[in-house]
């Protein structure tokens, strides 16, 4: 069979984004004897550091992440000259933004096969009703234009099937990988302490993410304040940055300056080793306020380390609350995050038991090489049903 020619398309790609490092690795891994593969984006933060030469990058410079009704008509337009000239055989989109545009100019442009993959839940990303009604409507309007709609977690399966979105025989649920092996060694704590100037006595308490509304920095900084006030061995790091407009960095340096934090809080900013701050650390807190599962809590899980987290979306799929993983509160909760991390330092063992279950479970699941194989055997499915469209 001839190879089959594959386009994702994504609206930004970040060099600290989940679903950006989910696109890249599909892009990279998938086999080039049974793909050509292109990747389509719009020109906002555009990482191409870690994209193979082999992938060919298509900037579509109309393409924005917000609503933009001038830029999406011209964007939509864009895609859909060059899925008529490219002649895709499948083009497989990401999420809000790139996911209606791109759906709905593969189906105009007569692309045998589309799929789409949530990497979160569209319809609660924004603070306004109104806009979150229209993601929903969106991703309700464009379910009946692709074969598969992929989600990160059963959990997020359920929330979109609740809220009527596609059929139950669309949806195909597959983790999003990452290099696990990177996370087994912590032969690089000592020095990375040392790096960071915390010393062996210290408990050190990491956040992973990037600096906006969805990830709530600010509530982890107003939970760091809480725990020094009971903890005076404990020192904490925020790892993680956010280039583009939502940007809270502002907001937390505020917040570390005015609860006096400074002496025990350190911005890291974008860390390229994060495998290497895992092995430091002696507990992760995550504070998301929506998520498709959380690439950080999966990476935290691979690394042994236990976690405090938000009860939201797919993170309550990988954590159960003091079986597995570690532990679970609420959002924006600083109180509660504050407590369940108080009670994990003063419970050794229980945290080593629940970072233990987290680990194992983690491991069996959260294979970048597995991920991509799904996606490859879901390809070759969809595509056996479906005849190739003569050239």
């Amino acid at each position: 069979m001839d190879r089959l020619k594959v386009l994702h398309a994504i609206t930004t790609l970040p060099r600290l984004s989940g679903a950006a490092d989910n696109t890249r690795d599909t892009v990279n891994l998938l086999d080039r004897q049974r793909y050509e593969v292109h990747l389509a984006c719009g020109p906002g933060e555009l990482d191409t550091s870690r994209l193979a030469p082999h992938v060919r990058l298509i900037v579509v410079n109309s393409l924005v992440r917000p609503v933009a009704p001038a830029s999406d008509l011209r964007a939509a337009w864009e895609l859909y000259r060059l899925f008529r000239q490219e002649r895709y055989d499948i083009v497989h989109t990401h999420n809000a933004k790139a996911g209606v545009l791109g759906r709905v100019a593969a189906c105009l442009a007569g692309v045998p096969l589309a799929v789409h993959t949530a990497h979160s839940i569209s319809f609660v990303a924004s603070p306004s009703p109104l806009a979150n009604w229209t993601y929903w409507f969106a991703d309700w309007a464009c379910a009946p234009l692709c074969a598969k709609i992929i989600t990160v977690s059963n959990l997020n399966t359920k929330t979109y099937l609740d809220a009527h979105i596609g059929r139950p025989d669309q949806y195909v649920t597959i983790y999003s990988g990452v290099e696990t092996g990177k996370y087994v060694s912590r032969s690089q704590r000592s020095a990375c302490r040392v790096e960071l100037g915390v010393g062996e006595a210290d408990v050190l308490v990491v956040w992973i993410g990037r600096l906006n509304r969805q990830k709530d920095p600010v509530t982890y900084v107003h939970a760091a304040k809480l725990l020094t006030d009971r903890f005076p061995q404990v020192r904490f790091v925020m790892a993680g940055e956010d280039s583009v407009g939502e940007s809270l960095e502002q907001e937390v340096r505020t917040a570390i300056s005015e609860l006096r934090l400074g002496s025990r809080l350190e911005l890291l900013g974008y860390r390229p080793d994060v495998d290497r701050i895992l092995s430091a650390a002696d507990l992760v807190m995550h504070t998301s306020l929506y998520e498709g599962l959380g690439r950080s809590v999966v990476e935290t899980m691979l690394a042994g380390i236990p976690l405090v987290a938000t009860a939201v979306d797919g993170v309550r799929e990988a954590v159960v609350s003091g079986e597995r993983g570690g532990l679970l509160v609420p959002p924006k909760d600083p109180a509660a995050l504050a407590q369940a991390a108080a009670r994990l330092m003063e419970d050794p063992r229980l945290a080593t038991q629940l970072a233990a279950a987290g680990r194992s479970w983690a491991r069996q699941r959260f294979d970048v090489q597995d991920m991509v194989a799904a996606i490859d055997r879901l390809y070759q499915e969809i595509w056996r049903d479906r005849p190739p469209r003569k050239r």
